[in-house]
């Protein structure tokens, strides 16, 4: 049946089944771009929220491979210490030494500054003759950073070894800004000659060196020690010792060790205690 008058039915139905089928295609089409969008911004959301994340494991394995690279230049002028200490002892140099500089020494000290590389010269020089043990004596009026700074070094020590602790001692009095101002990050500090962060951290927040510290404090104190740098010059053949006080220069050491060279042949008692004439010096 035909309508003449009107749009035939056919066409009206072919027209229907056009505009659905146009419809049907515009909603795939939408809905494909809608799912093209979400997975999209997804992928976006997934990579903004990791790129924070990534710069920093990137900054950090760029400054991990830094200090790694600075490690073995920090040790090396320290190769004359051995890799771990002695009974709890550091010493730089042969332990079967004829002779010991025993120093009581303040991180904080600019004295001690002054006088660090004499021994550790003197040490280098003398052929296994002589060699240097260092002693905490951190002043009063240098805390708590200079306290602080000997528990580092002890730390230092427990974790990368005896090397690692002189290398730190070396790196501090080049780092710090003295007198009790101290260091602006000891942690990097520790870093620089190989000890391990985490292990580093948790030793110094422990405090489990703090004991240590005092006793060699008190040790100094029942020596005479009242300032630092204050250096004994051992003859450990015979245990003669005198003290050498101050920033003094290596000429002042050598005449230490030759007087106790002819105390030897005086048949002196070995706690006789003297001092040369150029250990006068101030200490601080």
């Amino acid at each position: 049946m035909s309508n003449t008058k009107g749009t035939p039915l056919v066409t009206v139905l072919g027209l229907g089944l056009v505009f659905s089928a146009i419809a049907v295609g515009v909603s795939v089409h939408i809905g494909s771009k809608i799912t093209k969008y979400m997975i999209s911004e997804s992928v976006d959301k997934a990579v903004t929220e990791r790129l924070p994340a990534a710069v920093t494991e990137a900054l950090a394995k760029i400054e991990a491979d830094k200090i790694s690279s600075q490690v073995a230049d920090n040790l090396k002028p320290w190769a004359n210490a051995h890799t771990a200490s002695i009974d709890g002892r550091h010493i730089f140099g042969s332990p079967q030494a004829e002779f010991s500089l025993v120093e009581f020494s303040d991180l904080e000290c600019g004295f001690c500054r002054r006088l660090h590389e004499t021994p550790k010269t003197l040490v280098d020089q003398a052929g296994g003759k002589i060699n240097w043990e260092w002693q905490h004596f951190p002043l009063q009026f240098h805390d708590p950073m200079a306290t602080k700074g000997a528990e580092a070094a002890e730390c230092v020590g427990e974790i990368a070894g005896n090397q690692a602790f002189w290398a730190f001692t070396g790196k501090w009095f080049e780092m710090s800004q003295m007198n009790g101002q101290g260091v602006e990050d000891i942690t990097l500090l520790a870093r620089l000659v190989g000890t391990e962060e985490k292990a580093f951290t948790e030793c110094l927040a422990s405090g489990k060196y703090k004991p240590l510290v005092e006793k060699q404090i008190e040790k100094g104190i029942k020596l005479g020690v009242t300032g630092t740098p204050a250096t004994f010059v051992i003859d450990n053949q015979t245990g003669n010792r005198l003290l050498v006080k101050g920033a003094q220069p290596p000429q002042a050491f050598m005449e230490a060790i030759e007087q106790l060279v002819k105390m030897r042949t005086e048949a002196p008692s070995q706690e006789s205690e003297s001092k040369p004439a150029a250990a006068e010096a101030e200490a601080g």
